[in-house]
């Protein structure tokens, strides 16, 4: 009997230390599922604000609205730079208008256009047409010096232009009233006369020149030892 009872307890001194950190592990498996972990992701509560109190924001929403709400006076610039510019077109508008110098309202009966002039057929004494109207030379005072006739060629091919002044040609109206130009010379004078040469084509003649005699004078020269 006395054996048993030695044997009992020492069964019990082995089995001691095994059921201590079974006990322990499972009050902390307690704890863990009592006590759940904070969510990061939930944003902090802010306490309730009493009756009567203005309720409170979090503090990065009270930065973007004191951002917003900064300065409510600011001018924006393209907002004054708009009022300036209509400032200015007030001030224009209200400018009272002034006569136009040199105006011309209606023309007179013994004066024609230039539009009348342009393509307008040239016709020789014998009422033969030699040419037609090309193109007019207008100085700088405003003057029709002088007109450029198309002569020669056929449907615009190999036509020649021969300037003429204006003086030389009398200007008569026809039955319809459209201006008709008469010239002494014939068309075998014309096609025979200098052909006329802009003031830009004589530039670029006299570069032309120019270069040439440039790459002339270069390529003569005697090579340098």
């Amino acid at each position: 009997m006395r054996s048993t009872s030695r044997a009992t307890l020492v069964a019990l001194a082995l089995a001691a230390p095994v059921v201590a950190p079974v006990t322990a592990i499972a009050q902390t498996s307690d704890q863990s599922v009592e006590q759940p972990a904070e969510d990061p992701a939930v944003p902090e509560q802010m306490p309730a604000a009493e009756e009567g109190e203005p309720a409170l924001m979090p503090e990065s929403e009270a930065a973007e609205g004191g951002d917003m709400a900064a300065d409510p006076m600011a001018e924006d610039p393209m907002e004054g730079e708009a009022m300036e510019g209509e400032a200015s077109d007030m001030a224009e508008a209200e400018e009272p208008a002034k006569p136009v110098e040199g105006q011309i309202t209606m023309q007179d009966q013994d004066t024609i256009l230039a539009d009348d002039l342009l393509g307008a057929a040239v016709y020789n004494g014998a009422d033969e047409k030699v040419g037609d109207i090309n193109d007019l030379i207008i100085s700088l005072g405003g003057e029709v010096e002088g007109v450029v006739i198309g002569v020669g060629g056929f449907l615009g091919m190999g036509e020649k232009d021969v300037a003429v002044e204006m003086a030389s040609l009398d200007v008569v109206r026809d039955d319809a009233g459209a201006p008709r130009l008469v010239t002494s010379a014939t068309k075998a004078d014309l096609e025979s006369a200098p052909e006329f040469v802009t003031a830009d084509e004589q530039a670029r003649e006299a570069e032309a020149l120019r270069m040439e005699e440039e790459t002339t004078t270069g390529g003569s020269e005697a090579p340098l030892e």
